[in-house]
């Protein structure tokens, strides 16, 4: 009945599903029950001018009480009805009276908290002092404190591991051309299970917004699905004595798959043919899922029915993302405008699944936006070739995912050659200090050789180091995908063996203006 009011005074209710709607007086708080019993109103009675208000109660109340119970009033039942803004009190008043014609009940206002308990403490203090209030773990407005805070701190610890491993994927996207800087990968148990970068405009097939079906988002719920099939595949094979309980990656493309649910590049093979998962596992359940930027509503969907625990996104895509609960508040202060669609679709009433979503903020992850993304793109109408803006790969930087492989490559280069140039730089200051200390005058001139030789190796080691950080690269080969690259030292090599032979050579000749 209350509904249909509320409904014939075009009033969206206000929640107060947290509160117990019918309540005995034995279970009311003891202010409450003092103040609505003992105050006169224990018989039924029109109220016609305006309902009988209660103050909030006051710590210095509770002792106070009076007992004004009696069988007949313990047994009494009170109704909540709505927030006060919601009905105007006469028409609450007359719609009684049309329920009640021989007697009316008293009505009341008493103040009640406006949203939900965070803890069931918070839930027990506010029934002892306002209404009888239930805890909701799976609060209907949104997470609680406590389930928040437990997240975050098992997330804290390899988290901007796997925003870098996101960024990885959409920066080798963007750089094959296959589509934007956006990546995602998705985790179990803190192991990647599976990265895809954005692959909208993947085989020259679509042009402008791309092919929608290839967003990140998608494509690693894709590929998770397809890691699934391929290892029941194989181990039903394994079963049988066919063949080994490996997965590996299907890259072949065919004619009409919008999908794009394969590897296309040598970070995604990496992750897809790396940590396994359950093969016959329920969607993507107990799973998380990080990215580069803010999904678009339909991505925002696709995560949600794919039953994800924990979502973290980078940057805000305010024109339309579907994530973020914020709305379009207009200028604050002479600021940009904060552009947000306000769907809040990580948890809302009317879905059937919830889970929990941050957006993080990192002043040096570099991530761009879409938009900013797909201007360049469209200034820029010749993109010049990856292999001439070599992929700068430094050993502690915070974006790189390197392969074993290549590690092992930088760490010999550490090592070996710098080590060796800057020992033979100093052996070479040795022999200049000992030859200008030492000798006579006449031999001045060699030492001096010597400590020009030295500064030279010196200098090629510094070339070298810095060409150590741009060998690898990747480039779209025959096949449409891009291929890892690496780029030899011969031109550090070419520098050292010239700046050894003038040495040696001026060496030569100051050696035999000795004798004269």
């Amino acid at each position: 009945a209350v509904d249909v009011l509320l409904r014939e005074q075009e009033q969206e209710p206000i929640g107060l599903q947290h509160l117990r709607r019918i309540v005995k007086t034995e279970h009311l708080p003891p202010q409450l029950r003092q103040d609505i019993i003992c105050s006169g109103s224990s018989k039924s009675e029109l109220v016609s001018s305006k309902p009988a208000e209660i103050a909030p109660p006051t710590n210095d109340d509770a002792g106070d009480s009076q007992d004004c119970s009696t069988e007949d009033n313990q047994h009494r039942l009170h109704l909540l009805i709505s927030s006060t803004t919601s009905i105007p009190f006469s028409t609450l008043s007359s719609f009684l009276a049309s329920l009640f014609a021989a007697q009316i009940p008293a009505i009341h206002t008493i103040p009640v908290p406006r949203y939900p308990p965070t803890s069931s403490l918070q839930a027990q203090e506010w029934s002892d002092r306002y209404w009888p209030t239930v805890y909701n773990k799976h609060n209907p407005f949104g997470p609680q404190p406590s389930t928040i805070a437990k997240a975050e701190a098992d997330m804290a610890s390899r988290l901007g591991h796997w925003m870098s491993l996101a960024m990885e994927a959409g920066n080798q996207s963007e750089k094959t051309g296959i589509g934007l800087g956006v990546g995602a990968v998705v985790v179990e148990k803190g192991k990647s299970v599976a990265l895809a970068g954005d692959g909208r405009w993947a085989g020259g097939k679509f042009e402008g917004a791309g092919n929608p079906m290839a967003h990140a988002v998608m494509r690693v719920i894709g590929l998770v699905a397809r890691k699934r099939r391929d290892l029941m595949a194989q181990k039903s094979a394994f079963a049988t004595g066919e063949a080994g309980q490996t997965v590996v990656a299907d890259t072949e493309t065919r004619d009409g798959d919008n999908v794009l649910d394969k590897p296309t590049t040598d970070a995604e093979r990496e992750v897809y043919e790396g940590e396994s998962i359950e093969a016959g596992g329920y969607l993507c359940l107990n799973m998380d899922i990080y990215l580069t930027h803010e999904p678009c509503v339909m991505c925002s969907m696709a995560i949600l029915h794919s039953r994800f625990g924990r979502v973290v996104f980078g940057e805000q895509m305010g024109r339309t993302g579907g994530m973020c609960a914020e709305v379009d508040d207009g200028d604050i202060e002479g600021n940009e405008m904060r552009r947000g669609l306000g769907y809040g679709l990580f948890w809302r009433q009317e879905l059937n699944w919830r889970f929990l979503a941050w957006q993080w903020q990192d002043e040096d992850r570099g991530v761009k936006r879409a938009e900013e993304i797909l201007e360049e793109e469209a200034n820029n109408d010749s993109q010049p070739h990856a292999s001439d803006r070599y992929h700068l790969r430094m050993h502690r930087a915070r974006s790189v995912i390197l392969t074993d492989e290549e590690l092992v490559e930088i760490r010999a280069a550490q090592r070996t050659f710098e080590g060796a140039y800057i020992r033979t730089a100093l052996g070479q200051f040795s022999f200049a200090l000992v030859i200008l200390k030492i000798f006579t005058s006449e031999f001045y001139s060699i030492g001096a050789l010597f400590a020009i030789y030295g500064s030279g190796i010196l200098f090629t080691s510094l070339l070298r180091r810095q060409q150590g950080n741009k060998q690898f690269f990747t480039e779209i080969g025959e096949d449409g995908l891009n291929q890892k690259k690496f780029r030899t030292s011969g031109n550090v090599v070419v520098v050292l063996t010239a700046l050894s032979v003038a040495a040696y050579a001026g060496l030569l000749g100051l050696t035999l203006s000795l004798g004269e």
